[in-house]
């Protein structure tokens, strides 16, 4: 035989659910089988109360309680106020509401989307500053790689200079040695002539006057 316990309708487990995800404001999470099973003076859950919490929950899900937590602070009870002042047209009061709601809404997002403008403004600017000194750079960089290449092409032309320079100074040398072997010549012959006739002059017994001679090669 079951406990007394045990017979909670699903109306009373919605009663106490919805008390509980008020007191949670509006937290769904923290309503669970546990907590509605101690508020019903049940020792703890039992499958039924934890199959009529689940039961709740969907249907609070369907009516979107996970998007009241989003709600802006204050229209709770402003609302709750409102329908406390006995107004008959509650729709109209709701619809109001909800415009004004919207209204916050559209304003934060207006607001929001102005200093994202801003942002995107700057980040634009940033990366035109950042285009232009590309440009630079890369204007620069060409700008020196000719430079290179003139200053390479110099370097060749020199080079080419230098070593003709070097052959030149190579044919110079040569012709200057020549040119000293031909006079090293000379006065070597001019002497042994010279020692011959002076020989000659001892051996016949008178001098010879050497200034007449005219020596040539």
């Amino acid at each position: 035989m079951r406990k007394k316990e045990d017979w909670k309708t699903q109306a009373d487990v919605d009663a106490i659910a919805n008390r509980l995800l008020r007191e949670a404001g509006g937290d769904l999470d923290r309503v669970h089988g546990n907590a509605v099973a101690t508020a019903l003076g049940m020792p703890k859950g039992n499958q039924s109360i934890y199959a009529k919490v689940d039961d709740w929950k969907k249907r609070m899900e369907t009516q979107g309680i996970h998007h009241v937590r989003q709600a802006p602070i204050g229209l709770r009870e402003e609302l709750e106020e409102r329908l406390r002042t006995g107004v008959e047209d509650i729709v109209r009061v709701a619809l109001g509401l909800t415009g004004k709601t919207i209204d916050r809404e559209r304003q934060r997002s207006h607001q929001t989307e102005t200093v994202l403008g801003e942002k995107i403004a700057l980040l634009e600017s940033e990366l035109d500053r950042e285009r232009e000194a590309r440009v630079l750079a890369d204007s620069k960089v060409e700008t020196m790689s000719k430079e290179l290449a003139a200053l390479m092409d110099e370097t060749a032309a020199d080079k080419v200079r230098a070593d003709l320079a070097e052959a030149r100074l190579d044919e110079v040398r040569g012709q200057h040695e020549t040119l000293l072997d031909r006079l090293n010549v000379a006065p070597a012959r001019s002497e042994r002539v010279q020692e011959a006739l002076e020989a000659k002059e001892v051996d016949e017994g008178y001098p010879i006057d050497m200034s007449r001679y005219d020596y040539e090669e």
